[in-house]
């Protein structure tokens, strides 16, 4: 156990006195500007304090005002939850108030540790100065610390959470290792956290310290609110005093010599080291080689395995590709029988086919040479309608009258006459004959022949004679 911390000793001193001291930050105080506007506002789950707490801090009284105050805790139903000054004129606990300045018997400039505890069990607020209990109160029953609120280190929240900091409180001073524990501590134990401010006694509560001040340390500040050093290390933290540290450090001097003949012997095993772990090094690389070259081996004989496998498989595929040529060619040669079979077949059909072609030409010659007679005959029969057409219209143009021949005693006879008879029927024509021949003028441009007027004379109901 000694040698222990004789080894945990020589690392700080070493730290120390090698001119690095520590610059953790949770060993610096913070400095409060003397304005309404320097101070530090957080928000904290108070869930933990609701029936006990206890906050203390080490404090250094600089500024003076009518109620300086270096802590504040307001809910939205009570701007005065918790409030502790530096006098103690300010001291309230659930908007209650006791001024206790006749009590503060401090100095300005001197650091001193200052307390307030409460819990339901004992129903009172106590407060302590510098380890001692200078003050008790008893509290409403029932009533638990508010939850939701605001804490302010530097001034008071008269207005509720966050607001309200004015000039009557400013707190204006210095201040190191504030921290909130969950539960009303004993008289012994603050006793033992005012003794040395240097002491680290507040991180022996373990999870009890809910707000710590290496976390409030790193908390936004407002205005001239700075870090300065508290005159503390962890040296301090182990609790030795002077001459214990000068007995220490004798014997670190020692210890120092044995470190330093031991370091010498480590860097000779470290050499041997070295060179065990250079033909180390040398032995690996020949392993790795051999390795790589098994591995290419392996490898090489891994794809030809893969490659007569794959013959093997292409010889199958082969062997399959010729049985089905050889079955192609027997379907193409009986495929080819069934051809020339086919080609004979159709050879025939051409034969009997040709025949019956010269068949249908000589039938389409007669054909045409009956269509060459029928335009022969539509031409002449054009040719004699032109004839009746010229000759009705000389029958219009001349004056005609029944009378024409002693024989024509009739309008059909008058059909007989030369002026009709042989010619063709125009529209003059029937203009003379239309009072009693009243199918003749669909005849326009036939010729007069004596079949017509027989026609006419067999379909009409009168024998029309000409006027007297």
């Amino acid at each position: 156990m000694k040698r222990g911390l004789d080894v945990t000793l020589l690392l700080f001193l070493l730290h120390t006195l090698g001119g690095e001291a520590s610059t953790e930050r949770r060993f610096k105080a913070l400095k409060f500007g003397q304005t309404e506007n320097d101070y530090v506002l957080f928000q904290s789950d108070m869930g933990p304090f609701r029936t006990g707490f206890t906050v203390c801090s080490w404090i250094r009284k600089i500024y003076t005002t009518n109620n300086p105050t270096w802590f504040s805790y307001a809910t939205s139903e009570q701007a005065f939850e918790i409030q502790i000054g530096d006098d103690g004129s300010q001291t309230f606990i659930f908007g209650d108030n006791s001024n206790l300045r006749s009590l503060y018997t401090v100095s300005p400039g001197t650091w001193f540790h200052n307390c307030m505890s409460w819990d339901t069990d004992t129903q009172r607020r106590d407060v302590y100065l510098d380890g001692v209990l200078i003050d008790s109160k008893a509290t409403p029953a029932g009533r638990t610390v508010g939850q939701g609120g605001s804490i302010l280190l530097g001034n008071e929240q008269w207005g509720g959470p966050g607001a309200g900091m004015d000039s009557y409180d400013i707190f204006g001073g210095e201040m190191y290792q504030l921290n909130v524990f969950s539960r009303k501590l004993s008289d012994s134990e603050i006793k033992r956290m005012s003794r040395n401010k240097c002491s680290c006694e507040e991180e022996t509560f373990g999870e009890e310290r809910i707000i710590k001040w290496e976390d409030i340390i790193l908390k936004t500040r407002t205005g001239t609110v700075t870090e300065i050093d508290s005159g503390c290390s962890e040296l301090y933290c182990l609790g030795l005093t002077f001459q214990e540290i000068q007995q220490r450090l004798a014997e670190l001097n020692k210890t120092t010599e044995v470190l330093q003949q031991t370091e010498q012997g480590l860097n000779e095993t470290l050499t041997e080291l070295e060179e065990m772990k250079q033909q180390k090094e040398v032995c690996t690389t020949d392993l790795g080689n051999k390795e790589l070259q098994l591995n290419g081996t392996l490898l090489e004989l891994e794809q030809a395995e893969e490659e007569v496998e794959s013959l093997r498989a292409t010889l199958e595929n082969t062997e399959e590709e010729l049985n089905s040529t050889r079955v192609e060619i027997v379907k193409f040669e009986e495929k080819q029988q069934s051809c020339v079979e086919e080609t004979e077949r159709i050879s025939l059909q051409l034969n009997s086919t040709e025949e019956e072609k010269q068949e249908k030409i000589e039938e389409l010659e007669m054909k045409k040479e009956e269509l060459n007679n029928i335009t022969t005959t539509l031409n002449q029969t054009k040719v004699e309608l032109d004839q009746v057409k010229d000759l009705l219209e000389k029958a219009a143009n001349s004056t005609v009258e029944c009378a024409l021949n002693s024989t024509v005693t009739s309008y059909w006879d008058l059909l007989y006459s030369e002026d009709f008879f042989g010619g063709v029927i125009t529209a003059e024509k029937i203009g003379v004959l239309r009072k009693s021949m009243e199918k003749l003028e669909f005849f326009e441009g036939v010729r007069v022949t004596d079949g017509m007027i027989r026609f006419f004379k067999l379909f009409h109901d009168g024998d029309e004679h000409c006027p007297n």
